[in-house]
């Protein structure tokens, strides 16, 4: 199996359950869906939050924002941005900067979801739904459903301590890239010694 190096994830594998731009099934899909090995999930892109949506706790009407649950919108350059949705909860605000393989959430099945995972958009000439694009352009991972393997761009280190992900030793961490939150959350585990 080839490997493709991204950053929405530390796993060596994903599994993409729903490609861009129809369900397995059939049915318009807005993005992908992506199951992550460690159910975590990670900025493909830099930039600057813009949208930081905390689900409402039970619409999960596919027409409403409620359907995306806990979700992030980010902009990372002119009219470029992309969704995250699903989170089990909202840890971003507005305007926050976020660093290309920084911390977004844990996979989560909130808001109109029938299991855990990310889903990702694209969205290339506006903050808008309708200008979605293929997300596997700013994922680094095919636009089909199946299982890669994956690992870190060489350009970024995988947050946190010790080896990056993948098989194998990777590079080690890049303090001055890690958020303070987790810095400190380091901390109280003891996991900067």
């Amino acid at each position: 199996m080839a490997t493709y190096p991204q950053s929405i994830t530390t796993g060596s594998t994903i599994f993409e359950s729903a490609g861009y731009p129809t369900y397995p099934g059939g049915g318009y899909h807005g993005g992908i869906d992506t199951v992550h090995n460690d159910r975590l999930a990670y900025s493909p892109q830099a930039g600057t939050i813009v949208v930081a949506h905390t689900w409402d706790g039970h619409t999960t009407d596919p027409g409403s924002v409620e359907s995306w649950g806990n979700y992030v919108v980010l902009q990372f350059g002119p009219n470029q941005y992309y969704l995250a949705a699903h989170f089990t909860q909202q840890t971003h605000h507005v305007g926050e900067e976020i660093a290309k393989g920084a911390y977004l959430g844990q996979q989560g099945q909130t808001g109109n979801a029938t299991g855990i995972h990310t889903h990702w958009e694209y969205w290339n000439g506006g903050q808008s739904t309708r200008y979605r694009d293929d997300p596997s352009k700013i994922l680094g991972i095919p636009n089909g459903r199946g299982t890669y393997d994956v690992s870190w761009d060489a350009e970024e280190p995988g947050p946190g301590p010790g080896p990056g992900p993948g098989p194998g030793p990777g590079p080690g961490p890049s303090w001055d890239k890690i958020p303070v939150w987790l810095l400190f959350k380091m901390a109280r585990k003891g996991g900067l010694g």
